[in-house]
């Protein structure tokens, strides 16, 4: 499985739609919003196989504006390499 964080972004009239289908996806303890701040703006940090299967976190009606963004942790050990 590969790590990837989601960003989706709603407007103020989707919020209460978007927050609605997380809920009913089951989804709503993976991300965190901005929503309070202004920031209509939801992420997640989730493994899958595939860009393609991160996004079915989101809801349907967000999916073309969401972005995944396959993500990895660096090692002291690697960044010590890369410096060699």
């Amino acid at each position: 499985m590969t790590k990837y964080v989601i960003e989706s972004q709603h407007t103020v009239e989707e919020c209460l739609r978007t927050l609605d289908e997380t809920l009913e996806k089951d989804m709503l303890d993976k991300f965190v919003f901005g929503c309070k701040s202004g920031e209509h703006t939801a992420w997640a940090y989730v493994d899958a196989d595939s860009e393609e299967e991160a996004l079915e976190t989101v809801p349907e009606f967000l999916r073309d504006t969401a972005c995944a963004h396959e993500v990895t942790r660096f090692t002291s050990e690697e960044i010590a390499a890369a410096h060699q």
